[in-house]
C-alpha cells in the first residue's frame, strides 16, 4: 500500500472488509430486496440504435460504463486513496460500476447518501461524511447505525457538535481550509472554509479533545491548473505546522476537471504529480493519510443526454430538457459540451451554424449559456446527442412545470 493510501479500515475503525473482484449482486434501495447488478437499465450498443429502437418523444440519459471504468483507472496513480463524490451523480448502476473498478469508499453528504451507500454495499464501503454543516441527528445516525468516523468541520460549533454526538477514540475530524479558487471555474470556499488562523484555532482545539486531526480543502469545481494543488498542500502543511498538530488526514477534495470542449485540460496525472511533488517537500508526515474526493473528473465523460428538437423558430431551438433537468450545468456560459445532430429523416449534410438553445419549460431562465453548432437544417423532431453530461445531470434534476427525464439507460455495457 503507498504511505499515503488510506484503507476504510484504518479510517471508520470498524470491520470494513472490500469485497473483491466482480459484484455479483447489490442490495436495492430499500437496503432489503437483493437483485443482479445493473439489471435495472436496458442496455443499446450505441446513441443510434436507441433511437432506432424508441424512437425517443421524451429525453433519455445514457450511461457509457466503459468510461466510467476508464476514468476510474485513471486514479489508481493517485498518491493516496480516492473517494467518489456521491452528489455528483448518485445512480445505484454508477455507484455499481465504480465500486466494481476498486472505487469502494465515497464521499457523502448528507444522511440520504449515507444510507444510499450503506444500502447497496453495507460494511465494505468506507464513508466520509465530509458535509461541514450537519444536523445532530444525521451525525447520530451516521455514526450510531453506519459507523462513520470520519467527519469534516470548519467552525468550533461544528466541531463540539461532532464531538458531543460522535464519540469514540477512533473519531476524526478534518478541518475544511479555504482556498483562493481563481484557477476553477466554480469557487467553493466562499461557503465553506475557514482562513489559516482559524483553522490553526480549530485544530488545536481538536486535538484538546482527544480526537485525531486532519486537514481539508477544495481548490474549486473544473480547475483548470495543477498548481492549485500543491499550494493548497503546501498551505495546508504549513497551518498543521504553525498549529503543532501533526495530521492524521489531509484530503486534497475534488476539482481535478472534466475535458470538456473549449477547456485546456491537461491529463490527471499531472495534477497527481503537482500532489506528490507536495507532499514531498512540505510539512505533511509520512504517517499523515491522503484523500482525493472527486467527483466530475470520475463521471463526466461517462454521460449522454439525448434530446429531441421540440420547436425551431429561427435560430432558437426548443428542446425537451433544458435547465431544470439534465442539463442545469449549460446554463453557465462556459460551460460547452460535444453536440451531434441525429435526423429524424436522412438528408444531406448542411452548413454548421450557431442555436440558442432553450427547455421546456416556461420559464425564461430555461436557456443553455452557450449555443449549440449544428447543421443549418435542423428542424422539429431531429435529435440531439449531448455528450460528457455525466456530472451534475440526473442528481440536478426537477420535476419544474411538470418535465422530468426519467429514461436511463446504458449503451456498451
Amino acid at each position: 500500500m503507498n504511505a499515503h493510501a488510506l484503507s476504510a479500515e484504518h479510517v471508520l475503525g470498524h470491520d470494513a472488509r472490500h469485497l473483491q473482484g466482480q459484484i455479483e449482486t447489490a442490495f436495492s434501495g430499500d437496503g432489503r430486496t437483493l437483485r443482479p447488478a445493473k439489471d435495472a437499465l436496458r442496455n443499446f450498443a450505441s446513441v443510434d440504435a436507441v433511437i432506432a429502437e424508441l424512437k425517443p418523444s421524451e429525453p433519455v440519459f445514457c450511461i457509457t460504463p466503459e468510461r466510467l471504468r476508464s476514468a476510474a483507472a485513471s486514479f489508481s496513480s493517485f498518491p493516496g486513496t480516492c473517494l467518489y463524490a456521491v452528489k455528483c451523480n448518485p445512480h445505484p448502476f454508477v455507484l455499481e460500476t465504480l465500486y466494481q473498478t476498486g472505487i469502494t469508499n465515497f464521499d457523502v453528504a448528507s444522511l440520504d447518501e449515507v444510507e444510499l451507500i450503506g444500502s447497496l454495499f453495507g460494511s465494505t464501503a468506507g464513508k466520509f461524511y465530509n458535509n461541514p454543516a450537519k444536523t445532530r441527528r444525521s451525525i447520530r445516525m451516521a455514526n450510531d447505525l453506519h459507523g462513520i468516523r470520519f467527519y469534516t468541520a470548519d467552525c468550533l460549533e461544528e466541531v463540539d457538535k461532532i464531538a458531543e454526538e460522535a464519540r469514540g477514540s477512533d473519531l476524526v475530524i478534518a478541518v475544511r481550509l479555504a482556498t483562493n479558487g481563481t484557477d476553477a471555474r466554480y469557487v467553493l470556499s466562499t461557503k465553506f472554509g475557514a482562513m489559516p488562523d482559524k483553522a490553526i484555532h480549530l485544530l488545536r482545539h481538536i486535538r484538546s479533545k482527544g480526537i485525531k486531526a486532519g486537514i481539508s480543502f477544495h481548490v474549486g469545481s473544473q480547475c483548470l491548473a495543477p498548481g492549485a494543488f500543491s499550494e493548497a498542500v503546501e498551505l495546508a502543511g504549513d497551518v498543521a505546522k504553525r498549529a503543532g498538530v501533526e495530521l492524521a488526514v489531509l484530503n486534497v477534495g475534488g476539482g481535478f476537471p472534466a475535458p470538456y470542449p473549449g477547456d485546456d485540460v491537461v491529463g490527471p496525472g499531472h495534477y497527481f504529480k503537482s500532489v506528490a511533488r507536495a507532499l514531498r517537500n512540505g510539512a505533511i508526515p509520512r504517517s499523515c493519510s491522503i484523500l482525493c474526493e472527486p467527483g466530475r473528473a470520475l463521471v463526466a465523460t461517462a454521460g449522454i443526454t439525448l434530446v429531441q428538437v421540440v420547436m425551431r423558430r429561427d435560430h432558437n431551438l426548443f428542446l425537451n430538457d433544458g435547465v431544470f433537468g439534465t442539463l442545469q450545468e449549460l446554463g453557465h456560459s462556459k460551460e460547452r459540451r460535444p453536440v451531434r445532430l441525429i435526423p429524424s429523416k436522412p438528408r444531406v449534410s448542411a452548413t454548421y451554424t450557431d442555436f440558442k438553445v432553450w427547455g421546456p419549460t416556461c420559464d425564461s431562465n430555461d436557456v443553455l449559456g452557450a449555443p449549440f453548432s449544428l447543421p443549418d437544417d435542423v428542424r422539429e423532431g431531429d435529435w440531439i446527442e449531448v455528450g460528457m453530461m455525466g456530472a451534475y445531470s440526473l442528481s440536478m434534476r426537477t420535476h419544474f412545470n411538470g418535465f422530468f427525464a426519467d429514461k436511463i439507460v446504458t449503451i456498451g455495457a
